[in-house]
């Protein structure tokens, strides 16, 4: 008896049906090893996009730094409670009105909604900025201005300013349709 075992004598059928079964289970475990995890996941990152926050920006010289203080933490507690995005810059202490005008004309082309001015040395640099831009608002703590869009409240009034920087933000804190 003679068991020769010959690939040649099978069938053409017979060939492309081991191919394609050879090729089925080829792309099942590609498939399987794409598509199960093998080894801890990385946690989900999460990001927030801030941009459309309204834009507050407390200003101060280093001056009046003790009253910015406690506005600046009044600002960040006011900010927690809504869609706002408080930046607070201090100016050099031997900043005159010349010097101190183009950090105050930053924050109006840094698109900030509203401008705080803490203590009487930005008096005058405020007053020319609010004067130049009155498209922009302003508030004022510590200094009166006597400008359309210029909110003026005293140290000791940090609640309202607060208040008042909230309300500028709310029509800003409306959904987008």
């Amino acid at each position: 008896m003679n068991l020769t075992f010959s690939l040649h004598d099978r069938p053409r059928k017979v060939w492309l049906a081991a191919a394609a079964g050879a090729l089925a289970v080829i792309g099942l475990l590609a498939w399987l090893a794409l598509t199960l995890p093998t080894g801890p996941r990385a946690p989900k990152v999460v990001a927030n996009n801030i941009s459309r926050n309204f834009r507050t920006c407390l200003i101060n010289s280093q001056r009046d730094a003790s009253v910015a203080q406690t506005v600046w933490s009044a600002l960040q507690k006011g900010a927690d409670s809504a869609a706002i995005n408080a930046q607070h810059i201090t100016i050099p202490r031997s900043s005159t009105t010349a010097t101190a005008l183009p950090y105050v004309n930053s924050l109006v082309q840094r698109h900030c909604g509203l401008v705080v001015s803490v203590g009487p040395s930005l008096h005058d640099a405020v007053t020319t900025a609010a004067r130049n831009n009155p498209h922009q608002k302003f508030i004022a703590i510590g200094a009166s201005i006597e400008l359309p869009n210029v909110q003026t409240f005293s140290p000791a009034d940090q609640s309202a300013a607060v208040s008042a920087v909230q309300k500028a933000a709310r029509p800003r804190l409306s959904p987008r349709t």
